[in-house]
């Protein structure tokens, strides 16, 4: 069940709950915790580390990746931030775009995205975290 506690001016504290089993924290309604958040190994068959609210990691190919929400979000208008680590390489990160450029909209249970060498062809991260943030 989801609990949302929400400080509201108004009335004070508030807390709604339904039947998703997800805990927010809001704050005149605007949700001020991560949604979902995963750290997992990248490089040919992905291994999650860790996560919270993300059921799997699917790698279509070298560099792209697709992150599935254990519980639906919301909406598909949330932020998920990416960093990308693998020794000393500067990495590009396009969201919502696989290696080829092909944009793919987000829904309310993945998103995509891609890593690169900037200037080079897509490529596998040893170290992914990814951090979803919304209502």
């Amino acid at each position: 069940m989801t609990t949302t506690l929400n400080a509201v001016t108004s009335t004070g504290l508030v807390q709604t709950s339904d039947g998703s089993g997800v805990i927010k924290v809001q704050s005149n309604g605007v949700t001020t915790n991560a949604l979902a958040w995963v750290n997992f190994n990248g490089v040919t068959t992905t291994t999650i580390r860790a996560s919270y609210n993300v059921s799997s990691i699917t790698r279509a190919s070298a560099g792209n990746y697709q992150v599935n929400f254990t519980n639906s979000l919301t909406d598909i208008n949330y932020a998920p931030i990416i960093s990308t680590g693998d020794g000393s390489q500067v990495t590009n990160i396009d969201v919502n775009y696989n290696s080829s450029g092909t944009l793919t909209a987000p829904t309310t249970s993945a998103f995509i995205f891609s890593t690169s060498l900037i200037g080079v062809s897509a490529r596998d991260q040893t170290y992914i975290n990814v951090v979803v943030f919304g209502n």
